[in-house]
């Protein structure tokens, strides 16, 4: 599982000045890494301003961190989804949506993306705000991420500069994103509540916005996200 995620870049090409999306037809399936064809999700909103989505096999059982070593918070009876502008739909495939509760901009956002689970590789695109993305650590590299591939798993090995082309990670795994909305002054937190392999791939949209893919090899997929705050 480690070398798909190190050699990810690969599939991304050698050219600085191109990144492009993970193609999910590309990614092979079979006895050994079987598409998941019944997903089971929940959304809950832990509090006003924090909420989740889990998605899983519905058939068979998928990995989650055990809650003794990677707490996470629950859904709260008194909060309701629409606290952070929750839509989602159901109708062709799944895709979520959360929308600024002030002026009604687009936050994070699932549609129109790639979502794909398999035994082995799980990728969902989700589309941000800005081009100001922060964190998926640990690496050598500037503070604000580029496009590019950005490989989280443990390693050992030396801490080369991060050029973006996957599998130059260091020892630690700190998966949570920091992203500036259009409003200058407000941030979004996502955490990817997942110790599997990670190789998020970040590309940059014309209209300003980027879409962070993010990839990893296998277990469920535990998103959290933290709305209406400022960076710190």
């Amino acid at each position: 599982m480690h070398a798909l995620v190190k050699n990810l870049g690969a599939v991304l090409g050698d050219d600085d000045d191109k990144v492009e999306l993970v193609e999910p037809k590309t990614i092979l399936e079979g006895v050994n890494n079987a598409l998941v064809t019944e997903i089971a999700f929940e959304i809950g909103q832990a509090d006003w301003k924090t909420a989740f989505i889990s998605l899983t096999d519905n058939k068979a059982k998928r990995y989650s961190p055990p809650e003794d070593l990677v707490a996470k918070k629950t859904a709260q009876q008194t909060m309701r989804l629409d606290m952070c502008g929750l839509e989602y739909s159901t109708d062709d495939t799944f895709s979520f949506k959360f929308t600024s509760t002030r002026d009604g901009s687009s936050l994070v956002s699932s549609q129109g993306g790639n979502f794909l689970m398999l035994e082995k590789y799980v990728q969902l695109d989700l589309n941000l705000p800005s081009q100001r993305v922060y964190g998926l650590g640990e690496r050598q590299r500037e503070f604000n991420l580029e496009q590019g591939t950005w490989t989280m798993w443990a390693n050992g090995q030396e801490t080369p500069y991060d050029d973006g082309k996957g599998g130059k990670q260091t020892y630690g795994v700190h998966p949570f994103a920091l992203v500036q909305s259009k409003d200058p002054k407000e941030f979004i937190g996502i955490f990817f509540r997942d110790s599997n392999a990670q190789s998020p791939v970040l590309v940059f949209n014309d209209d300003g916005s980027s879409t962070l893919s993010y990839i990893t090899t296998g277990a469920s997929l535990e998103i959290y996200f933290y709305f209406k705050g400022t960076a710190k």
